[in-house]
């Protein structure tokens, strides 16, 4: 299925795996009602990551759940377009989802035709791996060092990390991560979710690396069932040449036209308030700190026979800090951005030390942020965009020809989606489905610049008429040169040999646009 494609207009629910009747129908199935939304992401892309939340009401035909709403607490609920209107089938439900979670809380509302209404909120599997606080495992460490602690994972901990999320339903996650652990303590009681999140390095090319701007998400974009739901995490950073080749702009990883690309959405096509303001940063960070651990032993100064004849355990404190300065032209002051990391320094471990983590990216994402104007809250339409711009997880986008590159460049840069609300409404005037965002500047990993010398070096001939660009989509170009060969860009599910015929309707009015 082509990703430039827009969702289906229908959607159906289901309860349990089962579906729900569209309309009543004398039965003592529930039926949805519309509007439903769901909320999900963050505010800032280092907030503790926030489940997915569904809110919808239910008409209770037969009274089944008038009496008590609770009969719905912990009942499985999944939000799926119509993909059939697509001519797409496909056996799992819960691929190309936009929600699959669990009940957690139940209202009944009084209808005026004697039948009940309930209205419900659910929430995703982050939800689960948020309140998980099982104990262990403690893989690969000697018994006695390893009590006292929930977690303590060394060695390949892949298995072990698969078959806890499995049972709480996910089959599948990615999160790279390379430290020196640091274990919690057992009456500190981290969930799934700390575990996670507190592993904020990874080895790349050969050297540990501190990455901030990482978002966490519950993904279901895979047409393989037994590989969805999924724990992923996305890395908030905008890192593909913009190249200018002459009579178009391209992306150089696909080749892709900058006026075709999901990812670069015409800024025409995403509706702001009426009144909308830019804002300044919240937060203004000069420094960085980064607190790690240190190792001890509950008995030094034993000998080694000493040591194997009684209980040796580890202690883990807390207590080493590096700051790093953040360099600006802005604002003084000692505002430390403060990162609690997932590390131990072991003096007996050169590679341990915290001084030889690079920090530039985490560096560079503050920078970023204190550089950037907020953009205020987008909608995407699902008329005027694509599928791609109504998932409920992190995306990155250009939005070239904004009225705010003329006046604010500071707006000027790639973002990245951190939050929003998927509303499906059948009574919308123009589009079932809308999706308003929050964005967060990203950083951008190619920050070339090129200049008149480099444009009078491209071999092209068109001439400045025939150019496909506005513009305003200068501003992103990072190189130069002959365009990429060209890859159509896809998702994972099957398109079917007899693929609907897409006819284009006129631009409908709208309030602002960015």
């Amino acid at each position: 299925m082509s990703a430039s494609r827009p969702l289906p207009e229908g959607c159906y629910i289901l309860m349990d795996m089962r579906r729900l009747p569209d309309k009543a129908d004398g039965s003592d199935d529930l039926v949805p009602l519309s509007p439903l939304t769901i909320n999900w992401g963050v505010a800032k892309p280092w907030d503790t990551p926030n489940p997915a939340v569904l809110t919808m009401t239910l008409l209770d035909q037969s009274g089944r759940y008038g009496k008590s709403a609770r009969g719905l607490m912990g009942h499985r609920f999944t939000v799926r377009p119509d993909w059939s209107m697509h001519g797409i089938d496909n056996d799992n439900p819960v691929s190309f989802c936009v929600f699959d979670g669990y009940v957690t809380d139940a209202q009944i509302v009084a209808g005026n035709d004697g039948k009940n209404r309930v209205t419900i909120t659910a929430s995703d599997r982050l939800y689960l791996l948020a309140k998980d606080t099982r104990k262990g495992p403690n893989t690969g460490t000697d018994a006695n060092a390893a009590r006292g602690y929930q977690w303590w994972l060394q060695g390949t901990s892949n298995t072990v990390i698969s078959n806890w999320l499995y049972y709480d339903g996910i089959p599948s996650w990615w999160f790279p991560y390379d430290c020196f652990s640091f274990p919690p303590s057992s009456d500190e009681k981290h969930s799934f979710v700390d575990f996670a999140t507190r592993k904020q390095t990874r080895k790349i090319n050969g050297k540990y690396n501190l990455e901030i701007d990482r978002l966490w998400y519950i993904g279901y974009q895979n047409a393989d069932g037994s590989k969805v739901p999924q724990f992923n995490t996305f890395y908030g950073n905008w890192d593909v040449d913009v190249t200018l080749t002459g009579p178009s702009i391209v992306l150089a990883d696909d080749g892709t036209d900058i006026t075709s690309d999901y990812r670069t959405l015409p800024a025409s096509h995403v509706i702001i308030d009426q009144n909308a303001a830019l804002e300044g940063p919240d937060d203004y960070y000069t420094q960085l700190e980064i607190k790690y651990a240190h190792r001890g032993l509950t008995n030094p100064g034993a000998t080694a026979e000493q040591q194997a004849q009684a209980a040796t355990t580890y202690n883990f404190t807390q207590d080493g800090s590096r700051v790093v300065q953040i360099e600006t032209m802005t604002i003084n002051g000692e505002t430390a951005f403060s990162a609690a990391i997932d590390w131990t320094e072991y003096p007996s471990n050169a590679d341990s030390s915290v001084d030889g983590i690079d920090v530039s990216r985490a560096v560079n994402a503050i920078k970023e942020s204190n550089r950037r104007v907020r953009l205020p809250e987008l909608t995407f339409r699902n008329d005027l965009t694509t599928q791609m711009h109504m998932y409920t997880r992190p995306m990155l986008f250009l939005f070239p020809g904004s009225k705010y590159d003329r006046t604010v460049p500071a707006t000027t840069g790639a973002w990245v989606t951190v939050g929003g609300t998927l509303t499906y409404d059948v009574a919308a005037p123009h589009s079932r489905w809308t999706h308003r965002v929050r964005v967060w500047p990203a950083r951008n990993r190619r920050s070339g610049q090129p200049t008149c010398a480099d444009m009078q070096r491209l071999t092209d001939t068109s001439p400045f008429s025939e150019a496909t660009w506005e513009l305003g989509a200068l501003r992103y170009v990072t190189a130069t040169g002959p365009a990429p060969a060209i890859a159509a860009i896809t998702t994972d599910m099957p398109t079917p040999l007899d693929r609907a015929t897409i006819t284009e309707t006129p631009e409908p009015e709208r309030n602002a646009t960015l």
